[in-house]
């Protein structure tokens, strides 16, 4: 404040109005200066707009601090009679500065939000084609299988593993309506070479019993498609007793 009383008792320096324009245009050119080292701050940051908040901030209190710097020697100098002049002219400045601010962060926020929607576009390489399942073991229907059989499932795609688990390849005892449960570890397998999934049954089945075979919808490719409805085959396991006979040598003739 005593400073203050100094400098409007006896100006030090005498403003004229090329002054303030000089200092009103050297202000301007500070703040875009500042914004061109933020923008190459921001665009090397993993995370564009990380800090983006701190740096509105910071941005306010030096437009304020300009703006102290610009309007105390207007108002000492008494280069303009009207106080709502310096008003005037400070308005402007800090609209071209809010206006710049609101600019860059506006074209970021849109630049960002186009660059992430670019890379989602090519982690899926824009593959929307459910998977299919191609073939399986045993057939449809198929009779006298054997009880140590594993069941199988050929894709049309390459599938995602950790969604082929006991929830969606599933093995069902139709005389008993329970669940045939897979083995502890290695139960449900999916083959990324072959792209066949296949169940392990915790044990041999059981003879002379229908069992039906399902891979559900929540399997997906890798793409994250998912196939269109559950898939599911029927087969009946050989009664007890009817293993193949060994053949019979044919006599030699002699």
């Amino acid at each position: 404040m005593y400073v203050a009383l100094i400098l409007i008792k006896t100006p030090v320096i005498q403003i004229t109005q090329s002054t303030v324009l000089a200092l009103v245009l050297v202000s301007a050119l500070f703040v875009i200066g500042l914004l061109v080292l933020l923008s190459i701050f921001l665009f090397r940051e993993k995370e564009p707009l990380k800090y983006g908040n701190f740096f509105v901030v910071a941005l306010g209190i030096m437009a304020a601090l300009i703006g102290y710097l610009v309007a105390f020697p207007l108002i000492i100098s008494g280069v303009f009679s009207d106080p709502t002049q310096v008003l005037a002219i400070l308005s402007a400045l800090f609209g071209t500065i809010v206006g710049l601010v609101g600019t860059y962060f506006g074209i970021k926020a849109s630049s960002d939000a186009t660059a992430g929607a670019q890379k989602l576009a090519a982690a899926i390489g824009g593959d929307t084609t459910p998977p299919e399942v191609l073939s399986h073991t045993p057939e449809d229907t198929d009779v006298n299988v054997p009880p140590n059989i594993h069941p199988t499932a050929t894709f049309s795609k390459e599938m995602d593993r950790a969604t082929i688990n006991p929830n969606t390849f599933k093995l069902l005892d139709t005389n008993t309506l329970k669940q045939v449960p897979p083995k502890v570890r290695s139960g449900v397998d999916y083959d990324e070479p072959t792209k066949v999934a296949t169940f392990a049954p915790d044990a041999p089945l059981q003879h002379g019993r229908r069992y039906a075979a399902t891979i559900t919808s929540g399997v997906k490719d890798k793409a994250g498609n998912a196939l269109d409805q559950d898939k599911t085959w029927h087969f009946t396991t050989e009664q007890e007793g009817a293993a193949e006979q060994p053949r019979q040598e044919q006599p030699r003739d002699e």
